[in-house]
């Protein structure tokens, strides 16, 4: 999943991984890459779309090769009072230190758009 043995696309479509431990990060026995659909978040996990519960202390959504906002605006990501993202920055992105974005809370992004560093996560992390 990390690396797909056929490309989707014709060019530059192989995630160039800058760091030097991205790929054995991603094999740690606490980690689990999840390639199904989140139904919802519990106090104490997710429940992805086949019904399976699992308990995370950290989930990280990846979305794809849309560096900036691509990813984000289609995600349905709702803010305080159902403000959905992609409304939010209907006029230009607007984030504080390209993290995170007035009016959601609990909304992180790792290396969002105007972000100055990136950082590598797998999916997920269980204890």
């Amino acid at each position: 999943m990390l690396a797909p043995e056929e490309p989707p696309y014709y060019v530059s479509t192989k995630r160039p991984s800058l760091e030097q431990d991205y790929y054995e990060c991603c094999d740690r026995e606490n980690v689990d890459i999840v390639n199904s659909p989140i139904r919802e978040f519990t106090e104490t996990g997710i429940v992805t779309e086949d019904g399976k519960h699992r308990d995370f202390d950290v989930v990280t959504i990846c979305t794809g090769y849309d560096a900036v906002t691509g990813g984000l605006r289609t995600m349905g990501i709702k803010g305080r009072d159902g403000l959905d993202l992609d409304e939010k920055w209907k006029d230009g992105v607007i984030t504080k230190l390209g993290m995170l974005v007035n009016g959601f809370p609990n909304f992180l992004m790792v290396y969002g758009p105007q972000g100055k560093q990136s950082i590598a996560c797998p999916v997920s992390f269980r204890t």
